[in-house]
């Protein structure tokens, strides 16, 4: 369960991550000038995301039982997710490949999870699987994590922005933001923005790194969830490199 840019249900925060320590990047110099609320860093983000067209995204979730490690490309348009091709390593539990591609969703699972007699599987909410449902349904949050626009929502909804200042990642500067979301100002469609609130949950902390052409280059969360401590890891290079993600043949697809 990830609450990041990947929002999901019953998730509660506890409080911003701990700064450069959580995501080992060392001090630059001085802050810079940049964006120091809501409206200035949307914007910023909006003009940044505008011009992406295709993105390598990595990211990790690390919670109480589980890690799930994930890498892949995304194809965008204005900053929206277009056709993704990814692979998960889930724990002991094995890989998932997952691709979209012209709206329609393929799951590629682990062998022993596999009840299917072919390789890949079409992911609808009106499955005749019950698991392929679930799946369905999760992947909602996976589809607006490999976006780039809902960087610049988050921020349209921040109660608070606070600059931290400029940093190096990967050789690279970058600038520092901590970002406190106002859920209830998130759009109604946002992934888990409903249960949420129902818990009480109003704000959700989100550690920004943002490079100088105003793309989110990684983010970082800490959240609680029934009381147990979920951390979030997701970051975004390789900007506008060559991507092509096709479906798979069609006699390799399951419907079942």
């Amino acid at each position: 369960m990830v609450c990041l840019a990947i929002a999901v249900p019953s998730c509660s925060t506890s409080g911003h991550p701990s700064g450069a320590s959580a995501t080992s990047i060392s001090s630059a110099g001085p802050a810079s000038p940049g964006p120091t609320d809501a409206a200035g860093l949307a914007g910023l983000l909006h003009r940044g995301i505008s011009s992406v067209s295709s993105v390598h995204l990595a990211l990790n979730v690390t919670s109480p039982g589980q890690t799930i490690n994930g890498e892949g490309d995304a194809k965008l348009a204005s900053g929206t997710l277009q056709a993704l091709d990814i692979t998960e390593q889930l724990g002991p539990a094995g890989k998932r490949r997952l691709l979209i591609v012209d709206q329609a969703t393929y799951a590629q699972v682990p062998e022993a999870a596999n009840q299917a007699s072919k390789p890949w599987v079409l992911v609808t909410r009106d499955s005749p699987n019950p698991a392929v449902r679930n799946m369905a349904t999760s992947l909602e949050a996976v589809r607006k994590s490999a976006s780039l626009d809902h960087f610049s929502t988050f921020a349209s909804a921040a109660q608070s922005v606070q600059l931290v200042g400029k940093e190096s990642l990967n050789g690279s500067p970058v600038t520092h933001y901590l970002v406190n979301v106002d859920v209830a100002k998130l759009p109604e469609n946002t992934p888990g923005r409903q249960p949420l609130l129902g818990a009480g949950v109003t704000t959700l902390p989100i550690e920004l790194y943002v490079d100088d052409q105003g793309r989110p280059v990684k983010a970082t969360q800490d959240i609680t969830v029934q009381g147990q401590r979920t951390s979030t890891v997701i970051a975004f290079s390789r900007f506008n490199a060559p991507v092509s993600i096709s479906a798979p043949p069609s006699d390799q697809v399951s419907t079942t």
